[in-house]
């Protein structure tokens, strides 16, 4: 019962630790980007078509590098908004993404849910129905 609570403990202060406005503002960022005509024009306008995995990896670099100085981190702080950077990208994957499609197949009329996910993936939960 020792260790269970020793590792809840671990697990609160991970949870606290982590920079919570970095990781919402952070996956409300990347949602924008690339659910929305914005992909679009960030295709239009550098030439180019990545995969949204990369795109969301060097969104979320660009926006810590961004947010490590405006803050005014530490050195010691960098490790913080890593871990943050990470948890976002399990947090959003597994979790934000998940809760979407299943709203999206379950409980959502089709002229909401053609707004949170793509038409392709749309079209698709509609045949699984």
């Amino acid at each position: 019962m020792e260790t269970l609570t020793e590792i809840i403990s671990h697990i609160q202060n991970y949870m606290t630790s982590l920079d919570w406005s970095y990781i919402i503002t952070f996956i409300i960022i990347c949602y924008g980007i690339n659910h929305y005509k914005v992909k679009e024009g960030l295709q239009k306008a550098t030439g180019t078509q990545t995969r949204t995995r990369y795109r969301v990896i060097i969104i979320g670099v660009l926006y810590a590098i961004g947010l490590y100085f405006l803050r005014g981190y530490k050195l010691p702080q960098i490790e913080n908004l890593f871990q943050s950077f990470v948890f976002a990208l399990v947090f959003h994957k597994f979790i934000v993404e998940a809760l979407l499609y299943w709203l999206a197949k379950h409980a959502l009329p089709e002229s909401i849910s053609k707004h949170l996910i793509d038409e392709e993936q749309l079209q698709k939960l509609n045949q699984q129905k």
